[in-house]
């Protein structure tokens, strides 16, 4: 399996417009997912066998069934050897497309993909939007010239397409006061010959350097940058590769002049992250709507014509929203129209979801992404591409995410699911673009369907219900045109369905016997079939939100492989079914249960459960309360929320030793006592509690976890008038929140100890606000080394002088103290602007110079100090 899956990704590196080589490819991934489900069959059967020990009457039913040991072992050697044959056919064809087995590593080596606009001219429609942040940039390389006694490094970060090369040009043309000006393109490799063998192009090297060894390399380009202050722009970084960044910039610090600036481009802000020195990363946004309109029409229609096709703008208005602000999309769409005068051309583009249909322009985009994707680690790259089962819009939550990779294969047992979430994609929603790539990299492997477009193959692996709208699926029995796929391993409804068939229901379940995930969500049927049980490769099963959902089937026990089940907002479900304390596998739980009390469940047998949510059980007034009839040991998260009734903590969570997360939310009734029960969780790192309205001070109890806490949340606390004096007991806290507790007077002096903090949050707490204003609060001498600090709403303008100083919209010229022609701080809000003698003040913070103010406010935009 490893050797096939070795040559699969030299394939897939590869690549081919070869329709022969394609169909070979696809042939070995269903050869490879046919293995795959032989073998997770083989350790079904045994689960299951060790599982019925102690059972006469299961036992005896699978001797009996199909799924005997004589039966199976015959079904298995008819399988093998039905693959084998498959395979061997296919490797047969392996040498004549040049295909060897390579080495897997987390990283493979790619061939440099280079931007076709790397080496472009810069036009006006590049231009337009970015005049101010060439000039921020410019401020921020001019401040360092003259004045830098090393190296500085500023990195500008964005998604691929966002206009990084572009503004960086902008940059490099205008930027002054340097002897040497070169410019280097980095994509693909970072190889430091190789970025030394361009430092010499770009700096007019008259030999070959081609052939040049590493000394000879760094004697050149030490000759070249001797005595001379410099700028380099390195387009394109795109590898996280910490100790090859410090030998170059170890190199290029040694060999220029002080005041010497490298400019960066990346899509990575790891690499930005890495690279910067001295000075913090330029990200670039987006561009609005009204800058990407005037850039669209500028290139659709020649001088004159917009008066004349006031038809054709409104049409073009509503593209360019769907351009997401990203130039290079907007300066394709606006070429290809430019010869288009017909209403239904763009009427039809405007129609689509996406820009999948563009053929030649789309495919550019699409090539520009793809860079990033290239550049993942191999064991994310199907992370990122499964992401595309997420319809577009759709929320991507970090607590569900990752339990679909899990359910696929792509997680390793060791992996931290939310951690590697951020490592793939960090925004709440996917951006249309990186969907439509993710959906290009799955290709026929993922079919969207709806009652109107069932068309599927027998290679679709997973199939997303887009749906033609609510209770469409009521009376309708199951296509038969599904049939074809059955070997797929995702069937979800990516909208909420309400009412579904039992016909309808009963045919997915049967049908789809390869199924890893089915996620039935909204979805509203009374019974769950029977069925439920023969899918052996089930990890992932979602009921949630079935308000018609009364119970379980028996055979539910028969799911050895279930990871994750969700049975949120079963409104009907009258208690836990104890069937489901049998699924050995089991990892997170989510449940609502019409039960009073939890004492009777047998959380404990369940070993694997690594998370619980216990929430919306109107009826609960009672926990487990002996460990016997608690959770298990393996217990890492723990929620209990919307609970009205429950009353108190059990002692027993005491044990619960490995516990990492907890949260207790609106439970009006509950009394978490002292904490006592909190006393031996030493691997806490998060704990959130609110809404809980007889708590009126803060448990002495959590000073037993104080140390390992890394992130703490109070809200909703109307009771609350003061924090305890031990919080600088909390030596390793990173955030804390503190939210909705409007008879909160101020903050403990001890918060000033709190040096391992990096965040904080306060909202709808005025008197703490009001004391912790940067403006002579009382309370922000407490604060003050916080780097980021957000009060209410407001979240840029009450920021912490430490994070003020690193950015960007308030410049002020600063004394000869500080030696530097400019000072970058950041602002958002005109609000703190209360009179200009404020801002004098807060600026004599940073200068010790007297200085005259000129201010002028624009509305909607952040407010700017002009220096005379």
């Amino acid at each position: 399996m490893t050797a096939i899956c070795a040559v699969l990704a030299d394939a897939e590196d590869k690549g081919s417009n070869n329709n022969a080589f394609n169909i070979w490819l696809r042939d070995l991934k269903s050869v490879v997912y046919d293995i795959d489900d032989l073998l997770d069959e083989v350790a079904y059967d045994a689960k299951l066998r060790k599982a019925n020990q102690g059972h006469f009457t299961r036992q005896l039913r699978y001797y009996l069934s199909s799924s005997s040991p004589i039966i199976s072992r015959l079904n298995l050697s008819h399988k093998i050897k039905r693959l084998h044959e498959k395979l061997d056919n296919i490797v047969a064809k392996k040498n004549a497309f040049g295909l060897i087995e390579r080495i897997l590593v987390d990283q493979p080596p790619m061939d440099e993909i280079k931007n076709p606009l790397d080496h472009a001219p810069v036009y006006g429609s590049s231009i337009d939007g970015r005049e101010e942040a060439k000039n921020d940039i410019l401020a921020k390389v001019n401040a360092v010239n003259g004045h830098a006694t090393k190296l500085a490094v500023l990195p500008i970060v964005g998604m691929g397409g966002i206009g990084k090369t572009t503004l960086a040009k902008l940059v490099y043309a205008d930027v002054q006061h340097f002897d040497l000006k070169l410019w280097v393109c980095v994509s693909g490799l970072f190889k430091i010959n190789q970025v030394l063998k361009e430092i010499l192009k770009a700096g007019g090297a008259a030999d070959d350097v081609s052939n040049q060894d590493m000394r000879t390399l760094v004697a050149n380009v030490q000759h070249l940058l001797n005595g001379k202050k410099y700028f380099l722009v390195l387009d394109d970084l795109g590898e996280e590769e910490t100790a090859k960044w410090n030998e170059l910039r170890d190199l290029l610090d040694r060999s220029g002049q002080a005041g010497s600036v490298i400019l960066i481009t990346t899509r990575e802000t790891k690499i930005a992250d890495i690279t910067k020195i001295n000075m913090v990363p330029y990200t670039l946004e987006r561009l609005p709507d009204h800058v990407c309109w005037s850039i669209f029409k500028g290139l659709a229609f020649s001088k004159g014509e917009e008066a004349r096709y006031s038809h054709l703008c409104e049409i073009g208005k509503s593209i360019v929203e769907k351009c997401c602000g990203i130039p290079l999309v907007v300066i394709t769409l606006g070429s290809l129209l430019r010869s288009e005068r017909d209403d239904k051309e763009w009427q039809r583009i405007d129609d689509m979801d996406s820009f999948m249909e563009l053929n030649q322009q789309y495919h550019k985009v699409m090539q520009l992404l793809k860079i990033s994707y290239d550049k993942l680690p191999s064991h994310l790259k199907p992370c990122f591409a499964h992401l595309s089962l997420y319809v577009k819009d759709q929320n991507l939550k970090s607590n569900m995410v990752p339990y679909m990779w899990s359910a696929l294969g792509f997680l390793r047992v060791t992996d931290e699911p939310n951690g590697l979430i951020d490592k793939v994609i960090c925004l709440s929603k996917m951006h249309d673009l990186l969907h439509d790539l993710a959906m290009n990299i799955l290709g026929e492997e993922l079919s969207v369907l709806s009652l109107d477009k069932l068309i599927v193959s027998e290679f679709v692996r997973h199939i997303v219900w887009r749906g033609d709208g609510i209770d469409t699926l009521k009376d309708k029995s199951f296509p038969k045109e599904l049939l074809k796929a059955r070997n797929i391993r995702t069937f979800r409804f990516g909208y909420e369905m309400r009412h579904i068939s039992q016909s309808f229901l009963e045919g997915i379940i049967s049908h789809f016997s390869c199924l890893r995930i089915l996620e039935l969500s909204a979805s509203w049927f009374e019974e769950l079939p029977r069925s439920i049980g023969n899918l052996k490769h089930l990890r992932l099963l979602y009921l949630s939100n079935n308000p018609l959902l009364r119970t379980l089937p028996d055979t539910i026990y028969k799911l050895l492989n279930l990871e994750t089940l969700n049975l949120y907002a079963c409104w009907e479900l009258k208690d836990i079914p104890k069937h489901v304390f049998e699924l050995k596998s089991l990892r997170d739980l989510t449940v609502t249960t019409y039960q009073n009390s939890l004492v009777d469940t047998k959380f404990n047998k369940l070993s694997c459960l690594h998370a619980i949510s216990i929430d919306s059980c109107m009826r609960l007034e009672s926990l487990w309360e002996t460990d016997s009839a608690g959770t298990p040991s393996s217990l890492k998260i723990f929620q209990i929320s919307n609970c009205p009734k429950v009353r108190c903590v059990s002692k027993s969570m005491r044990s619960l030793q490995n516990l990492e997360v907890i949260m207790i939310v609106d439970c009006e009734e509950l009394d978490v006592g002292n904490g006592e029960w909190l006393q031996d969780l030493r691997n806490l790192r998060v704990l959130v509690i609110g809404g809980l309205p007889k708590l009126k001070t803060i448990p002495d109890g959590i000073r037993y976890v104080a140390p390992s806490l890394i992130q703490f949340t109070i809200g909703r606390f109307s009771g609350l008038v003061e924090l305890p004096d031990w919080f600088h007991e909390f030596s390793s806290l990173h955030e804390i929140v503190i939210e909705s507790c409007p008879n909160l007077l101020g903050l403990p002096s001890t918060f000033r100890c709190l040096q391992s903090l990096q965040k904080l949050c306060i909202k709808n707490c005025p008197h703490v606000t009001e004391r912790c204003d940067v403006f002579g609060g009382e309370d922000y001498p407490l604060i003050q080394h916080i780097p980021m600090i957000t009060l209410d709403e407001t979240v840029p303008s009450q920021l912490s002088l430490n994070f003020l100083y690193n950015h960007l919209y308030i410049y002020a010229k600063l004394g000869e103290h500080y030696g530097s022609a400019s000072q970058i701080i950041w602002y958002y809000s005109a609000k703190l602007i209360k009179r200009i003698e404020l801002v004098a003040s807060f600026l004599k913070l940073f200068v010790k110079d007297q200085t005259i103010l000129f201010f002028y406010y624009v509305p909607q935009e952040p407010p700017r100090i002009k220096w005379d």
